[in-house]
Order: structure tokens, then sequence, then C-alpha cells
């Protein structure tokens, strides 16, 4: 005779009575600030890539439920808001086709093919990113320069990269790193604006707080101990590798991603530090030059396990 059995996931059941709209619309005002300053350094190409982000993925979400026969959910916003995240990643220069390639990629993979929301393994927009810079790797490189810096066409983890951590400090200072007076992704550049925007969403309460603090902390020590030993690439300044290369929206808009990263207090920072400590070393020994997108993806896979971290419990 086969007894019924309740399975207890990790999952947290007390709601906080905020609705999954309303988190959605937090974390579209906590990216205003990178938005505007995307726009203040790229013109129109900013505007162009983040409406036809926003819209084409509510678009496939839309056509994808009518065709599957299940009821629309756009008005839960995480289509939109994960389309505007996508379009942060991307460089103003990226053709409208390839957009729409990536946001049905983002809705499709990332997300229906689950279930819905909450459902999915991997930050949709991670996938999305990683098929396009796999698939259009020219496109994916393809920067538009600043006026602040007109001669430089290169982000500062390229020249990094390709021409040595000693180059950098000659092309850039640490007050452009912050500010976001150099060329990349939309919102990649500025770690001023992202950190007003994680800021926000930490007051909130949208994301905790032990992701972010424990990834950018891991970067930053992992990278400070190679630098202090003069070791390889990582003798770069520590303070360089937290504020180039996507590690600030890396660390509250990727990593803090609710479906694919953990819910345990424990949990959340061992998923910082692996992703920290996993973005400095795709960066001194890999060759990707945006190794915080993919360290939180490759430590995403650990999820499920680092959940199983629970605290102990005392009595009944």
């Amino acid at each position: 005779m086969n007894s019924a059995r309740l399975v207890v996931s990790p999952h947290p059941h007390i709601h906080s009575g905020r609705t999954l709209p309303q988190m959605m619309q937090m974390v579209m005002l906590a990216l205003i600030p990178a938005i505007i300053f995307s726009v203040y350094l790229f013109g129109f190409d900013a505007l162009r890539v983040i409406i036809i982000a926003m819209g084409s993925a509510v678009g496939w979400e839309a056509l994808i439920r009518k065709i599957t026969n299940r009821p629309l959910q756009i008005n839960d916003l995480t289509a939109l808001s994960s389309g505007l995240i996508l379009a942060m990643l991307l460089p103003p220069t990226i053709p409208w086709w390839m957009i729409l390639i990536g946001t049905l990629v983002m809705i499709l993979l990332g997300k229906e093919v689950f279930g819905c929301f909450g459902t999915n393994p991997f930050n949709g927009v991670l996938i999305a990113w990683v098929v396009l810079k796999m698939s259009y790797p020219d496109f994916m490189l393809d920067w538009l320069p600043v006026a602040m810096n007109p001669e430089i066409t290169a982000t500062p983890m390229e020249i990094f990269k390709n021409q040595g951590p000693s180059f950098t400090n000659q092309y850039f200072s640490l007050a452009d790193l912050f500010f976001g007076t150099t060329t990349g992704p939309l919102g990649q550049g500025s770690a001023f604006c992202l950190l007003l925007g994680g800021g926000y969403l930490l007051y909130k309460k949208v994301i905790n707080w032990r992701i972010p603090v424990s990834y950018l902390a891991a970067v930053f020590a992992f990278s400070g101990f190679f630098w202090a030993l003069q070791i390889g690439s990582g003798n770069a300044d520590p303070f360089f590798h937290v504020l180039a290369g996507g590690s600030m929206i890396a660390a509250f808009f990727l990593a803090t991603d609710p479906p694919s990263s953990p819910t345990t207090p424990d949990g959340m920072i061992l998923f910082g530090i692996l992703a920290g400590i996993l973005t400095v070393i795709i960066r001194m020994w890999g060759v990707w030059t945006f190794g915080a997108f993919y360290a939180v993806l490759i430590t995403s896979m650990f999820t499920p396990f680092l959940d199983k971290i629970a605290p102990v419990v005392y009595g009944r």
C-alpha cells in the first residue's frame, strides 16, 4: 500500500506581501539610471535596442502561449523586465534581427520550455546572451566610441585580455570605470548607475544582500590575491576587476535571478563566492572577455545542490 509523501522544498512559503509584477516593476525602476546614462553615451541607438528588446520579448511570449494554447501571462511583467536586462548586455550597434533572435531564445529556451517563470533552472537572459555571443561574435563586439574617449573602440576588459593589465591604466582611470565613460554594452559601463539601482533593490528587499556582497567580495579578494603576488594576469588592480567587465550588473541583476539562484542563506553566500572566483579565473586564464556573465550561468548549475544547505533546526 502506497502512502502519500510530503515533499518539502527549500523555497520560501511565507508570502512577503509583494506580487511578482511589483517586483519586476522595481527591477525595471532600478535600471533607469543605467538606461539614462546609456542614452547619454550612445543616443538613439541605445533607445532602439531597449525598445526592440522589450517589445519583442512580450510579443514572443504572447505568440508562444497562443500557439501552445496556454493563458497569457504578460501582465506579470517578467518578459518585459527580462527584455530590458538583455538589452543592457547588448552593444548599441546590434542589428534589429539579432535582438529578435535573442529575445526568442530568452523566452522559448529560457522560460517557456520549462513551463513559466520560476521553473527555469537557468537565467534566460544569460542563455540568450551566450547564444548571440557564440553565433554572432563580431556583431557582439562592435562598439560605439564615446565622446569622452573617442579614440578608444575597445572595452576595458578587452584591453585587459588582449594587451595586458598594464595597458588598462594608460587608457582608463578608476574614475572612468566607476562613472562609465567607456564604451561597451548599454548597461555595463557605469558602476555608479548600477550601484544606485542595486542599492534600491536592496533597500526594497527585492534581492538579498548575500549574493551581490559575496560575489563582489570574492572578485575583489581573489583578484587581489594574485595582484599582490604579481602572478599572471591577476596583477591588475582588484578595483579594476570589480568595476569593469560586467561585475556590477552581474552582481545585482543577473546572479540574483530568483529561479536560478539559491534560496538558503548559506547557499546564497556560497553561490556568490563561487561565481566571483570563477569570474576571475575566466578573466585570467580563459579566452572570454565577459567572464562575469559566463561565471553566473555556470554557477547556476550548482543551485540545486546549494539549496540543500539549510541551517540546523533546534527543537520542533
